[in-house]
């Protein structure tokens, strides 16, 4: 057996515990005065160490009980089960168990026992069974999991949970921080299979799914954060991870909220944020029969926040969208006045254009661009369609619309196919891929050649910043990379999908 009770003083001693404060040797003299009994039936227990079972505790011989034959098996599967755990388990399981004995000091019914030494338990175990009141709980620590571990203990972990649903218990899964993985560039995170069955909706993801609903729906959201999802019509539902992690000496359960998407893999949400970060001792408290795992302060403060910077993104997004259908609205105008004027000419503007010397005459062919009708001889017409391929020529020289030569239903699909297609190095800047390619993807739609129509990686990363993209002196060094291959993809789908005549030379 690993533990037993000390007749000393009535506490139970685990044999890994004490094997810190004593040698082998010392724990077998303090054994043979009968110190040890079975927690069971009482019996004394003398303390054996070897090769293959290492320390432990045994009875005489010939007197085991039933119930330390079943707990020791029980702990031979617990064994097994954790395997695959990182030296830390233990550490963190005994640790957070003391924490939990600290904050059920002076209360009743509250129960905390090791998993293995829970009778109903034959085929799963959880670290700690907790039962506060009429709730049972099952604590959980997995540390840090390679991909391959991911797979080949999937299914395992499935099982797990599943299993103590079954029995009735609420299953705690305290992960490893070393875990977390998250797209900076489209705020997402994307979890194991583990990590999304381990999450659940708590009184504060309530709160939080509240608060948002007021302002904002959840496919707006998404938009405006630039958050990609392939499911817009699903309701708004927020659930939160619990990590475990040690800053400074100090452990903390760190609380990662978003709100869910993908329930598939790759598993993946948009995240809100770590929005607490609590020492194990206030994170472990005990309050309605439930563990807090919060501060409520702290998350208020951050709901208020989060407000406050989404409402402000979001005018931005506005105003810079108001701005452009003005500048596409004017641009479209002059064009159209234009073009009015080539193909309908005032009876003013032809007598003038009769009474024009030759040199005038020209010029004034140049601007208007359309072919003279008072053209009769060779020499004239000759005349005349020289200086309407002049105007031709300098027409394709003329910044113009690309909506001008696309059907705007067609536009908007190849937009939106832009803004979502895959990039490589987008990870290198520091906003959702909407957000930047939108302003690269903007700025060319405002600025396209018929001819020559070129454009620069080196002008479109400033042209990023000056949009108030932040880029540190590290981003700014890889951000080309991006940049030049989104330019690939667009150059590519602008001559397939929108049969563009320009071809877009992209230069360093």
């Amino acid at each position: 057996m690993k533990f037993a009770i000390n007749k000393g003083d009535n506490s139970e001693e685990f044999i890994d515990q004490i094997l810190r404060i004593h040698t082998i040797s010392e724990l077998k003299k303090l054994a043979q005065k009968n110190i040890y009994t079975c927690p069971y039936c009482g019996e004394p227990l003398k303390v054996r160490s070897g090769d293959e079972r290492g320390t432990f505790f045994a009875h005489l011989p010939n007197r085991a009980c039933v119930e330390s034959k079943q707990v020791e098996q029980a702990y031979k599967q617990y064994m097994k089960q954790i395997k695959r755990e990182s030296y830390k388990h233990s550490v963190l399981v005994s640790m957070i168990k003391d924490e939990l004995n600290t904050a059920s000091a002076g209360r009743e019914q509250i129960e905390i026992l090791e998993g293995y030494r829970v009778g109903r338990f034959t085929k799963f175990f959880p670290d700690l069974y907790v039962q506060i009141g009429g709730r049972e709980w099952a604590v959980t620590v997995l540390t840090d999991m390679t991909e391959t571990e991911s797979v080949l203990h999937a299914k395992n972990f499935r099982d797990r949970h599943t299993y103590f649903l079954q029995e009735g218990l609420e299953p705690l899964w305290l992960i490893d921080k070393a875990n977390f993985a998250e797209e900076l560039n489209k705020r997402s995170i994307v979890m194991w299979e583990i990590e999304w069955l381990s999450s659940f909706e708590n009184k504060e993801d309530v709160q939080w799914k509240d608060a948002i609903s007021r302002y904002i729906s959840r496919k707006e959201l998404f938009e405006v954060l630039g958050y990609t999802t392939m499911e817009t019509d699903k309701a708004l539902k927020l659930k939160s991870i619990y990590y475990i992690s040690s800053i400074d000496d100090k452990n903390y359960i760190r609380v990662f909220r978003y709100i869910e998407d993908q329930v598939q893999g790759p598993y993946r949400g948009l995240l809100i944020g770590e929005t607490s970060r609590i020492p194990f001792g206030q994170a472990l408290q005990i309050e309605n029969e439930s563990f807090r795992l919060r501060d409520p302060e702290r998350e208020q403060h951050l709901r208020e926040e989060f407000k406050q910077q989404f409402l402000q993104l979001q005018e931005e997004q506005q105003t810079k969208r108001r701005e452009l259908e003005e500048r596409r609205a004017k641009a479209r105008a002059e064009r159209e006045a234009a073009n009015a004027e080539k193909q309908y000419p005032t009876a003013e503007s032809l007598t003038t254009q009769r009474q024009f010397p030759a040199d005038d005459y020209r010029s004034s062919r140049l601007q208007s661009g359309f072919r003279s009708p008072y053209a009769t001889t060779r020499g004239e017409q000759e005349l005349d369609e020289f200086w309407h391929k002049r105007f031709q020529e300098k027409q394709k020289k003329q910044l113009k619309l690309i909506t001008d030569f696309v059907p705007d239903k067609k536009y908007r699909l190849f937009i939106e196919r832009l803004l979502t297609i895959r990039v490589e190095g987008a990870i290198y800047i520091p906003v959702s891929d909407r957000v930047w390619r939108k302003v690269i993807m903007d700025w060319l739609e405002m600025n396209y050649l018929e001819e020559n129509w070129s454009v620069s990686v080196k002008e479109m990363i400033e042209l990023l910043r000056r949009s108030g993209i932040e880029l540190d002196s590290q981003q700014l060094k890889f951000a080309a990379y991006p940049v030049k291959s989104f330019l690939g993809v667009y150059k590519k789908a602008a001559r397939t999908d929108l049969r563009l005549k320009g071809n877009l030379a992209v230069m360093e």
